[in-house]
């Protein structure tokens, strides 16, 4: 389990996350929304290690990550970073190897183990006809599958994505959300991910926490967070919300938009 209890986070003087507290539970996927500015991907960067917090705990099972070494927090959790074109000549297959570095004995050999989990993600996020091929040779969607499968290779319990869907078309971000919904639930994998498409998260998140100016407004279902006053008033733009037939996803759409008709 991740468990935040009162984070606050500042760059300077100036205080982005003010006493945020929130739970995420194994097989769970929590997702972040709020508007540009927010503290989603802040958050998910204090959690990982990768700037310092000013006040408040973060704990793994009941272990406070802030006493834990690198290589340590390393296999507690890993980070898929935002969608992004990937250089240099490396192969997919060393790409994802990579990700075993907290793993790898005091000369950086790779063990049999490291092999084997190499395979069995590419096999999982259905990359291993791209294994010997160099990273820029792929599209923008299978580097950031790429980038997924660095992150599961290291085989942590909790998997934390900022915005990871960015830039990435409608089957992309969909193949994408589909591979991390199923590996949660197989492999009982704490997420946390940051989110612009509401209505993506309303299909694919099992909980929803709304930041805005760096504060928890609201946390819960999608059916519970994602709602016309909630979303009006944090993105200062008017909405309407109607459920899904079938899931009862709530979806969103501009304001009068579903009062329009032809003829």
């Amino acid at each position: 389990m991740l468990k935040i209890e009162s984070l606050t986070v500042a760059y300077g003087s100036k205080t982005v996350l003010h006493n945020i507290s929130f739970d995420v539970q194994p097989g769970e996927i929590v997702a972040l929304i709020g508007p540009n500015g927010a503290g989603k991907s802040t958050l998910i960067r204090a959690i990982s290690g990768v700037i310092p917090i000013k006040s408040g705990d973060i704990f793994s099972n009941g272990e406070n990550l802030a006493n834990l070494t690198t290589q340590e927090r390393a296999k507690i959790l890993s980070v898929v970073p935002q969608a992004r074109q990937l250089g240099g000549a490396f192969s997919v297959e060393q790409a994802v190897m990579m990700g075993r570095t907290p793993y790898l004995n005091w000369l950086g050999k790779e063990s049999d183990a490291d092999k084997a989990a190499v395979k069995l993600v590419l096999q999982q996020t259905s990359l291993e006809k791209f294994a010997e091929r160099p990273i820029a040779q792929l599209s923008g969607g299978e580097q950031q599958r790429v980038l997924l499968a660095r992150a599961l290779a290291q085989s942590t319990p909790i998997l934390l994505l900022d915005e990871p869907t960015n830039h990435l078309d409608l089957q992309h971000q969909t193949n994408l959300l589909s591979i991390v919904k199923r590996l949660a639930k197989e492999k009982n994998l704490t997420v946390l991910v940051a989110m612009h498409d509401l209505n993506l998260v309303s299909f694919f998140a099992d909980k929803v926490a709304l930041l805005a100016d760096g504060n928890m407004q609201s946390i819960g279902t999608p059916q519970e967070v994602i709602r016309a006053e909630h979303i009006s008033a944090v993105y200062q733009t008017p909405v309407e919300i109607i459920n899904h037939p079938l899931t009862g996803a709530p979806i969103i759409f501009p304001q009068g938009v579903l009062g329009k008709g032809e003829g």
